[in-house]
């Protein structure tokens, strides 16, 4: 009895390297686990953010207790105990934080997602790219401080930093073998992966992946996201309009 075909039943072409079958049902399946892995690191990249805001102001308390109670004591005898009663509180609850494995599993992991996914993903010939290009902190100089500062230092705040040499998508390296390094006296190094358009990371495939398939994916993709968007801008009119007519 042959085999059942599914949407993830590939093929492999001697030319062309990995080809999976290019057709509805292989993009829909792929955008799903593409968007669960989207999904994911946003999740834990906002959690991580919130448990890095506890820490600081958790470190900051601290520094702020010692200061009060040892460098400049408060006058009111309350006050300076209440300040010594807090410190060993904030302390404890610091050491609490990383003995209990609360930083390793709230903001370690979230630091090893990605990795630990590009290396599940590296044996499909994919890559999750979630590098997304730095905004300028200084986009442009006003006019009145412009004279101010020298012509120099606004060009190079305008003007963007040279890149390194970038690899396109398709020259994704698909197996650990292709990252060693080449024998000779000059390797070549390997250029880094671009950051990706979407402000949301997406998936890019390697080279060995059959150039239909990943256009025909791309183009289903971004169908996807250009419908997402335009559902987006219609929920958010029509949250402002109810606002509207709410102040009304």
């Amino acid at each position: 009895m042959p085999p059942r075909r599914t949407s993830f039943t590939s093929t492999v072409n001697s030319r062309n390297g990995f080809a999976p079958s290019a057709d509805v049902a292989s993009y829909k399946d792929l955008l799903l686990f593409e968007e669960r892995l989207k999904q994911n690191a946003a999740l834990l990249r906002s959690r991580k953010r919130k448990y890095e805001i506890f820490l600081a102001i958790l470190v900051v308390s601290i520094l702020v207790l010692v200061h009060k109670s040892f460098l400049q004591p408060s006058p009111t005898p309350s006050l300076h105990y209440l300040h010594l009663s807090l410190l060993p509180v904030a302390v404890v609850t610091l050491l609490l934080f990383f003995a209990s494995g609360m930083y390793a599993e709230r903001i370690g992991y979230a630091n090893r997602y990605v990795p630990h996914a590009n290396r599940a993903l590296r044996s499909l010939n994919m890559h999750l790219n979630m590098r997304v290009s730095p905004k300028p902190l200084i986009p442009y100089i006003p006019f009145p401080l412009s004279l101010l500062v020298p012509s120099s230092l606004s060009s190079s705040a305008t003007s963007p930093s040279p890149r390194s040499p970038s690899i396109s998508p398709t020259m994704l390296p698909s197996s650990s073998k292709s990252q060693k390094p080449a024998s000779g006296p000059n390797p070549k190094p390997i250029p880094a992966i671009p950051p990706t358009k979407n402000p949301r990371g997406e998936l890019i495939f390697s080279s060995r992946v059959d150039r239909v398939f990943r256009d025909g994916y791309e183009r289903y993709r971004a169908l996807f996201e250009k419908k997402r968007e335009e559902r987006y801008r219609e929920l958010r009119a029509r949250k402002k309009g109810l606002t509207g007519i709410w102040w009304k």
